[in-house]
């Protein structure tokens, strides 16, 4: 492991732990870890030689096996609640019911070479931008032409996207230093399924309680082992 990957998920963790103390649910310092991750990774492209080829409106990834943790899961209900119009979320929840249909028949192997729309793509834009989970904010591209290859032909797992190394080692040790807080106050750390997890936290009013126990968030949905 490397010195810069230590180094970076411990001052993550640090900060991260200083602002969950004390506090119910993780959705603030979530927050304000997402905007210390958006500086780092900004500042590290801006310093790499080789620079990504995404750009609004390239939504390739956007049809990826997609996982989360219950904090993740949570600010994003907590965002929905606050932007999203009734008859929106009908048609979010809609939407998750029909990918869950899909995803029940698959095999972990199937699902990854299997598109799948994200229930929250719409005019291939993301509808939770600022709170995406850390899964969708660590992907990147070198090559958006392959992203293109790799979703017209996604049985082939041979399709290299490109990403920048410096980027992706920071990227996961920002991600595991946040992830390694919230496991040292007791809080439900467990990998979901995005799309079960989602649409039992917006039908389950007792998803955020049992957050905030320390309990299993999620009692239906998909964890992944």
């Amino acid at each position: 492991m490397s010195d810069i990957f230590q180094t970076t998920a411990q001052q993550e963790y640090q900060r991260a732990a200083a602002q969950l103390k004390g506090s119910k649910d993780a959705n603030s310092a979530l927050k304000k870890s997402y905007e210390r991750y958006d500086n780092l990774i900004a500042k590290s492209f801006d310093e790499s030689s080789t620079k990504p080829d995404c750009k609004a409106g390239c939504a390739f990834c956007c049809y990826y096996k997609v996982e989360a943790r219950a904090h993740e899961i949570l600010l994003i209900k907590e965002y929905i609640g606050k932007h999203f119009s009734a008859e929106k979320i009908a048609a979010l929840k809609a939407a998750l019911e029909a990918n869950i249909t899909v995803i029940r028949n698959l095999t972990p192997e199937q699902h990854l070479t299997t598109n799948l729309k994200c229930a929250l793509l719409d005019n291939n834009q993301c509808g939770v931008y600022p709170v995406r989970p850390f899964r969708c904010r660590n992907f990147h591209s070198t090559d958006a032409q392959a992203c293109e290859t790799s979703f017209n032909d996604p049985t082939n797992m041979e399709t290299s996207t490109g990403m920048i190394e410096q980027v992706a080692i920071l990227a996961d040790a920002h991600t595991q230093g946040f992830e390694a807080a919230t496991e040292q106050f007791g809080k439900d750390n467990r990998i979901y399924d995005f799309n079960t997890a989602l649409l039992e936290a917006l039908t389950d009013e007792q998803t955020l309680k049992r957050y905030q126990r320390g309990k299993k968030t999620f009692q239906r949905a998909i964890e992944i082992s």
